[in-house]
């Protein structure tokens, strides 16, 4: 019998570990990796940070040994785009014409950079950061007292803002939101962190859209339109920061359900097509613990949805129902965010944020949903613990910091 042959579409966080799983966990299968990146597949936060800062090698941020993704007899890595799937035959076409058969299939092309959809959103010379060529052109901008407009408050846009603000960069940054990093932080911690970065000389303004870009050959000339009306904003760089639109096309074409990226129960594995899985920030999950579908562009996500699906495809099937994780490092102030804080009707703190050093218990019913712990990580195992026993805990014990979270959760 010939050994199944899985294709992973999009080899970058989430496809690498899923071929590092399957290589491990089904001694029958042949991986075939497909990705139009140069580079083997590696983990991305450290590209807003530490490389960025020119800290970090990009190098240091492979999962593997360059011999594991070249030389393993059941792995095949091949450099190219798929821009097709033919259902019905299991094949996927791939832009330099070849054609690629499979038995099952995962989809984890994660996300591009989303455009800026006004007149000169798209000229050249335009920052994103998706990847390592991505980094390394911004990094090479980054000169003590030149400028940079950051488009897009959010976690990505912040990290850049901490990173270049670090180097000399005067650093403004736009979004039309009335706070920083809005889906993922509650106001006050928001709040907190804004007047961090202005005590660095970061320039924020909120509730502004972008009109229009122009740019001279030296300068990029950025019309906003805001509440005290118009305003031309002026830099020798500019990083669109507003998000990411999910690669999906290819699996759109072919009729498998996409909304919000590939739509996957909780299995990770489409409902229209039983050998079809999507791991990663496209894959919209439904998720066991939560009982509704989730989307998550986070590094944990990308771990261990990885394991689930080659846990699938290896027989091992395991619900997924990833309590969501996310972290950010800026302005040497650690933050991290657990479950998710929309669901919240009430909130408890946990120490003093004005000192730097505190956790944000979020409660719906009674019950904790999230917390935002501020220089505070060790408290993030206790938090999920609670999260995952949806008991009702009595708030004058989370506020009192003479008694431990883990004392809490047990």
């Amino acid at each position: 019998m010939s050994a199944r042959r899985i294709v992973i579409v999009g080899a970058g966080h989430a496809g690498g570990r899923v071929a590092q799983h399957l290589i491990e966990l089904d001694d029958a299968c042949q991986v075939l990796l497909i990705g139009d990146e140069p580079y083997a597949p590696y983990e991305r936060p450290a590209l807003s940070k530490a490389v960025l800062a020119g800290e970090q090698a990009w190098d240091e941020l492979m999962l593997a040994a360059d011999d594991f993704w070249t030389a393993h007899p059941r792995l095949e890595r091949i450099r190219a785009r798929v821009v097709g799937l033919d259902p019905e035959r299991r094949r996927v076409s791939l832009d330099d014409g070849r054609q690629v058969p499979f038995d099952e299939l995962v989809v984890a092309t994660g996300g591009a950079a989303r455009p800026l959809s006004v007149p000169g959103g798209d000229l050249p010379g335009l920052h994103v950061l998706r990847g390592i060529d991505d980094c390394e052109k911004l990094s090479a901008t980054l000169v003590a007292g030149s400028r940079l407009l950051v488009i897009g408050a959010g976690v990505i846009g912040m990290e850049v803002a901490a990173t270049a603000s670090g180097l000399g960069v005067a650093v403004s940054v736009l979004d039309v939101s009335d706070q920083i990093m809005r889906r993922c932080l509650p106001a006050p911690v928001s709040q907190w962190l804004a007047t961090r970065h202005q005590q660095v000389g970061v320039v924020f303004k909120s509730q502004v859209g972008v009109q229009s870009i122009a740019f001279d050959g030296a300068v990029y000339r950025v019309q906003v339109q805001g509440p005290q009306g118009s305003e031309m904003l002026e830099a020798e760089q500019v990083l669109l920061a507003i998000g990411i639109d999910c690669d999906t096309g290819f699996i759109q074409q072919a009729g498998i359900t996409c909304h919000n990226g590939v739509v996957v129960d909780a299995s990770c594995r489409s409902p229209d097509a039983p050998w079809c899985y999507a791991v990663g920030d496209v894959a919209n999950c439904d998720n066991a613990f939560y009982g509704r579908s989730l989307r998550q562009e986070t590094w944990r996500n990308a771990e261990n949805q990885a394991l689930a699906v080659a846990r699938q495809i290896a027989g091992d099937p395991q619900p997924y129902g990833e309590i969501p994780w996310m972290w950010t490092d800026q302005l040497g102030h650690n933050i991290q965010v657990v479950g998710l804080i929309d669901e919240a009707d009430a909130l408890v703190w946990r120490g003093d944020l004005d000192q730097d050093k505190a956790t944000l218990v979020l409660l719906k019913e009674g019950r904790v949903v999230a917390g935002v712990m501020v220089n505070q990580g060790k408290e993030r195992k206790a938090l999920e613990s609670l999260i995952r026993d949806r008991r009702v805990v009595d708030q004058a014990l989370l506020s009192d910091l003479s008694v431990s979270l883990k004392a809490v959760a047990a």
